[in-house]
């Protein structure tokens, strides 16, 4: 998966679970495991598609700009991929009969790719919501 895409959703998914607090990049870097510039990208990210508002200062933070029910993971996922390319491509640079070969795979790839975009339009953060807190919760009941 994504390293970003990974952030992305880690991001809306605990915005999600703190129903409208506003959340910092160094609380969503420490509970993710990551520095506070990573989180930040990933957010800025996030507010240019209009996911995530973020208040700077004092009382500042992050929250989801909207519903965790109007957004959905193709759109998490869209918002912060670098590459939009989930899987990697194979150049076809010999003119030759390797190439024949790469673009079959290439077209395999992009029929994998827009199947896993389709399923993933089909979940909203908030349906993830419903499946990953119970788990999260339990992870943490048992570690104290």
């Amino acid at each position: 998966m994504n390293s970003d895409l990974a952030v992305g959703l880690h991001i809306v998914g605990f915005l999600t679970a703190r129903d409208g607090e506003p959340l910092t990049s160094n609380l969503l870097a420490e509970t993710y495991g990551t520095s506070p510039v990573v989180i930040r990208r990933v957010l800025s990210r996030l507010n240019q598609a209009g996911l995530v508002e973020t208040k700077r200062g004092a009382g500042g933070g992050s929250v989801l700009a909207r519903a965790a029910s109007q957004i959905n993971l193709r759109q998490v996922y869209e918002a912060v991929a670098r590459n939009p390319e989930l899987l990697r491509r194979h150049p076809g640079q010999t003119s030759g009969v390797a190439d024949v070969l790469s673009d079959y795979i290439n077209e395999l790839c992009g029929e994998a790719e827009e199947a896993l975009l389709r399923r993933l339009e089909k979940v909203s953060v908030k349906q993830m919501d419903a499946v990953v807190k119970p788990r999260i919760c339990e992870l943490l009941r048992r570690r104290n």
